[in-house]
């Protein structure tokens, strides 16, 4: 069977062809042990390359929005700017640069939520560059988890630390506010 090859042939390509497939009627299952390390990383590396062209709109107009928005707007939370409230997820940029300076103490205390995302995106990234699978059924369950989590969460603080505490502020000079009390209305 295609599981009985050893681990000689395991990095040498040539044998492992299509009529070896054939030959031992394992439905293509020979081909994924053909990649070595380098070319599993390197189909990774070309995949996300190619996702990121195919949403390169979308990465133009959020990379748009923060260099400026870091320039001109006194958050870089849309949520936050057009009504001055917290969003669900707000502290989750600076709890993940926390999480990056290994302060994950700190990370945990501006927004616990920060682990289940991470895990996500690995677990994510991980079926999508590696495993090339679709978000299973499983990943979806758990996505969904983590936001009606962090919306009790956030129906939680704001019960609690609604105004005042950061980041549970609310940002006075938001647009709404600004068009609401505008001079001549």
């Amino acid at each position: 069977m295609c599981g009985e090859v050893s681990e000689e042939v395991y990095f040498v390509e040539d044998i492992l062809t299509d009529e070896h497939c054939k030959e031992q009627s394992c439905d293509g299952k020979c081909r994924s042990m053909r990649r070595t390390f380098r070319q599993t990383l390197r189909e990774a590396v070309m995949l996300l390359w190619k996702d990121i062209k195919d949403m390169k709109w979308a990465v133009i107009l959020i990379t748009a929005y923060f260099a400026l928005g870091w320039k001109y707007l006194y958050s870089l939370c849309p949520v936050v700017v057009i009504t001055g409230f917290p969003c669900p997820g707000c502290g989750l940029t600076r709890a993940g640069v926390r999480m990056l300076w290994l302060d994950f103490a700190g990370a945990f205390e501006i927004q616990p939520f920060i682990y289940p995302i991470a895990l996500f995106m690995g677990s994510f990234g991980w079926n999508r560059y590696l495993g090339k699978r679709k978000m299973g059924r499983y990943l979806k369950g758990f996505l969904i988890m983590i936001m009606t989590g962090m919306i009790i969460f956030y129906v939680w603080r704001m019960m609690n630390y609604f105004p005042g505490e950061s980041p549970m502020n609310y940002y006075h000079n938001n647009l709404i506010n600004r068009w609401v009390n505008a001079p001549g209305r």
